[in-house]
């Protein structure tokens, strides 16, 4: 944690301390809940925030029914917050806030949960919750903090946009008296062009320093990155670790060339339309290029949007293929999931030898979709395709799948018992051992520990090939033996070996305390390569475009970046399973001719 964020933590703990002898001191209730709650007080006053925890907590158990049940459990989270549990304060707060919705207390307790919001590194949500506080607010104390709280987050926040949207649910007459404080802020900041539009929204001018304008400078020299994810909604988590890893190249890049990097948050909530109303204002917006969205189908609608604009667009997650087709400007940072069948088949066929080749796969979406890319790739490369069997994605009895694929080998009928030879001898035909070139297996590795050594059982024999649910320990414990040395694609496994991802790690550690997980790495790729084709001489939307599609070879912090013909990522390196781990066998080069490709998927 960085000592100017080290100073605003002390800074908001003090603050919250100082809330504390504001709040309602004696209560009307038994004799024996009054003693206890005076008890709690007490332990709260003398900072001992264990036992005032406790004293609460048992408060609010043992009388549930007590018309002070709402100081019970706020000030057990309260308690709860000042000892450090961030979690539990945060949980109780939001309790508190759900069931308690007319207490007097809610402001307090929306400004708590900024507090905790800020100490996590979640700026987006802390102001957005120390917004609501200030809205609730009657207390002048309170309005005060939540203010001072606010100026000093905006003032040292590395990106920060406020709009009318932030305040409309502040009242007209207290609206002013917030924005005025933070324009100020952000002229501290010089964030000038920021701090005018929101003083406008006071139909106000901010005087700047002299010779000084919003700045708009040379493109490279002042870029500007929409963060387009949802920050709110079921998939807010994933959204933040994208944005938290961002921030992490965006700091680097100022460190590293002194120029100015703004990131720009939009709120998508995780909704397709909302996405397209947002890219639709981008377009022609001054923002030089958008990292985003989440989902793949939201990349759809936002590269469809794009369809007839220039702005650059990097989605870091999104694996269906054919997004990048609906836009020249559109690149996708994880290979699609199309790609691991097509490389697989292609391994298979022009590395392998393979004729024939029969697939089991589950019936999810992805891996449908990753197999019917594999038959078809086969196909074209003159393979024969022999059998395709389909499994739920809750079944854990795989005995008939592949009975049916070994029927088809040994040209019996799947529900006979017994095989005759050529011979006329009658032999069992699940001992029979049968040969095909290669078995396409995609699967999570949950289903892959149950089915292999089914397959493995029922004595079908093939080389294995898998898609990147191949790479887990589930899969490697299962033996040489049952795992059969099968190859599979992954862009996942490398981030360890990569010096970038060390680096990012160590940094992400030391702004948000804890390790960054791979979501973290696409948002910190994202950034680093619009910000390496910006060093390389990208001067308007166009040029970027054009150079983020020459990257090549880029060793990112979540795996290596090629863009192909269609501006995908293509790099999948493949691994072979030996000796209980995964052995790297480098890329899928096989020289083969690129297969045609479409927007389906």
């Amino acid at each position: 944690m960085g000592i100017l964020k080290s100073i605003a933590v002390l800074l908001l703990f003090l603050w919250s301390v100082a809330l504390v002898p504001a709040l309602g001191e004696s209560i009307d209730d038994s004799p024996e809940v009054v003693s206890e709650y005076a008890k709690g007080k007490r332990y709260l006053r003398e900072g001992n925030w264990l036992e005032a925890s406790r004293t609460f907590e048992t408060l609010a158990g043992r009388f549930p029914n007590s018309r002070n049940i709402d100081l019970f459990v706020f000030n057990r989270a309260r308690a709860e917050f000042h000892f450090g549990d961030f979690p539990k304060a945060l949980a109780g707060f939001s309790s508190f806030v759900s069931r308690f919705s007319t207490s007097p207390y809610v402001p307090h307790a929306r400004y708590f949960i900024g507090n905790i919001h800020y100490v996590k590194g979640q700026l987006n949500r802390a102001v957005a919750s120390w917004i609501e506080a200030y809205g609730l607010s009657n207390e002048p104390r309170l309005s005060d903090l939540v203010t001072r709280s606010l100026v000093n987050a905006v003032e040292r926040a590395e990106s920060a946009k406020l709009g009318a949207a932030d305040f409309a649910a502040v009242p007209q007459a207290r609206r002013c008296a917030l924005i005025e404080p933070l324009a100020e802020a952000l002229v501290r900041r010089e964030a000038y062009q920021s701090a005018q539009e929101l003083m406008a929204l006071c139909d106000k001018t901010i005087d700047l320093p002299t010779g000084t304008t919003a700045p708009t400078g040379a493109f490279g020299q002042n870029l500007e990155l929409a963060v387009v994810l949802p920050f709110s909604g079921e998939m807010q988590t994933f959204g933040e670790e994208i944005h938290n890893g961002a921030i992490i190249a965006a700091e680097a890049y100022r460190q590293e060339t002194g120029r100015n990097l703004k990131l720009v948050p939009y709120d998508t909530k995780g909704d397709p339309i909302n996405t397209a109303r947002i890219m639709k204002e981008l377009v022609d917006s001054q923002v030089d290029a958008v990292v985003g969205p989440l989902t793949s189908e939201e990349a759809a609608v936002a590269s469809a949007v794009l369809n007839c604009g220039n702005l650059p667009m990097i989605a870091p997650a999104a694996t269906q293929a054919g997004l990048t087709l609906l836009s020249e400007s559109a690149f996708q940072l994880s290979p699609n999931i199309e790609l691991q069948g097509i490389q697989m088949a292609e391994y298979a066929v022009l590395n392998r030898g393979a004729d024939s080749a029969a697939i089991i796969t589950s019936t999810s979406t992805d891996h449908l979709r990753t197999a019917r890319a594999f038959a078809d790739r086969f196909k074209q490369l003159g393979g024969t395709v022999v059998a395709i069997e389909y499994y739920r994605t809750r079944d854990k009895d795989f005995g008939d799948y592949v009975q049916d694929v070994k029927a088809m080998l040994l040209g019996v009928h799947p529900d006979s018992a017994f095989f005759v030879n050529e011979r006329g001898d009658t032999l069992d035909a699940d001992g029979i051992p049968a040969y095909i070139d290669c078995l396409f297996l995609p699967g999570t590795p949950q289903q892959l520990r149950l089915l292999l050594p089914q397959i493995n059982f029922y004595n079908l024999n093939a080389f294995y090939l898998g898609t990147d649910g191949w790479g887990d320990q589930a899969v490697y414990r299962l033996g040489d033996n049952i795992t059969k040395q099968a190859v599979f694609p992954s862009p996942f496994l490398q981030e360890q070996m990569s010096e970038e991802f060390l680096r990012f790690a160590a940094a992400y550690d030391l702004r948000f305390g804890t390790r960054p997980r791979r979501l973290a790495s696409l948002g910190y790729d994202a950034v680093r390569v619009i910000a390496l084709a910006v060093s390389e001489g990208a001067s308007s939307r166009e040029d970027l475009v054009d150079r983020l599609g020459r990257i090549s070879k880029y060793q990112g912090a979540a795996a290596e970046v090629t863009f192909g013909g269609h501006r995908e990522n293509v790099e999948l390196p493949l691994y072979r399973i030996v000796d209980g781990g995964a052995e790297y066998l480098g890329g899928a080069e096989t020289g083969a001719p690129a297969p045609e490709e479409t927007p389906e998927g």
